[in-house]
């Protein structure tokens, strides 16, 4: 392979004179350093510069010349493979720095241009945020005046509640007064009367007082004379009047009637037996009561007493007014 240098410089093939070499010299340390221009500065290019030799004038250093020449030649083609190398690679290094500067300049595209949607993004969020948050405090303002409302509300319903409790305990007064208001006219409509067989006719006799019962009941407004015992209950308070009577027919021995108040004796009647000159006789009697609510009332017999068909022995009485 032909020398480029050589081809570059086809006159240097001849052995040049002294001037000619010295001038040859300038010429390609010139061009050495124009080269190295062209390339990064190193050390080693610079050593080189300095090493070369500095050709004299004088016909002593003709024979040298040649051989030194030759040496600088081989110094200087060494040195410019080595520049050349090192411009590929640099070129190479170039290249892969330009590729992987173009990467990152469409990666910072990228970047920016999200950075941009991410700042469009921002921006709606932002007034998406603003508009929720005044949505907010307009909610938060009709909240504030609904709980006010809400309180008046409660306010007005505990207040109604306590007026209707009122009047819910004014309307039971008024039950209880329309109630025994209505008791008091219902016990006012009270009165009994019965006789003592409910069938056929005979006498009743008893050795001591014994209540009689009396079957046959007339009336009994009010249902509080009981015709199973021959008591009469007080249902009220008040003033009662009470009359019976009794009958004396065919008998050996006479009677004697009373009026008991719980138990206790009120009022009495009788007769002696009957005779052939007197062969029936009658009697009665009555009081007036003033009882208590419960208070009972009834007739007791010691001897005997008749009644028949006609009803001839009776037991009446009836409420006069309430206290």
């Amino acid at each position: 392979m032909a020398n480029p240098v050589h081809n570059c410089f086809p006159q240097m093939e001849r052995k040049p004179s002294t001037g000619h070499v010295k001038m040859k010299m300038k010429t390609l340390l010139v061009f050495s350093l124009i080269l190295m221009s062209c390339c990064p500065c190193r050390t080693q290019k610079k050593d080189i510069l300095l090493q070369a030799p500095y050709v004299e004038s004088g016909e002593d250093t003709a024979e040298t010349e040649g051989g030194e020449e030759e040496r600088i030649f081989h110094d200087i083609w060494a040195e410019l493979r080595k520049l050349r190398d090192m411009s590929v690679e640099q070129k190479v290094e170039l290249r892969h720095l330009l590729a992987r500067v173009t990467a990152a300049e469409s990666l910072v595209e990228a970047l920016q241009k999200e950075n941009r949607d991410m700042e469009v993004r921002m921006s709606a969020a932002e007034s998406l945020a603003e508009g929720l948050q005044m949505e907010s405090d307009a909610q938060s303002t009709e909240l504030a005046v609904a709980q006010q409302m809400l309180s008046t509300l409660q306010q007005r319903l505990t207040d109604s509640e306590r007026h209707i409790e009122e009047l819910e305990k004014q309307q039971e007064g008024q039950k209880a007064i329309v109630q025994e208001v209505q008791d008091t006219n219902r016990v006012r409509k009270l009165a009994f009367s019965a006789s003592l067989l409910a069938s056929g006719e005979g006498n009743t006799s008893s050795e001591e007082f014994v209540p009689l019962i009396y079957r046959n009941v007339f009336t009994n407004t009010g249902n509080h004379y009981n015709s199973n015992t021959g008591y009469f209950t007080a249902p009220v308070r008040g003033v009662y009047y009470f009359r019976f009577t009794g009958h004396l027919a065919d008998t050996d021995r006479g009677t004697r009637m009373r009026i008991v108040k719980n138990g206790h004796a009120m009022v009495f009647t009788g007769d002696r037996l009957t005779t052939s000159a007197d062969a029936e006789d009658s009697i009665s009697n009555g009081v007036v009561l003033q009882l208590e609510v419960g208070d009972v009332v009834s007739v007791q017999i010691s001897g005997d007493v008749w009644d028949d068909q006609y009803h001839r022995t009776t037991f009446s009485g009836f409420l006069l007014f309430p206290l």
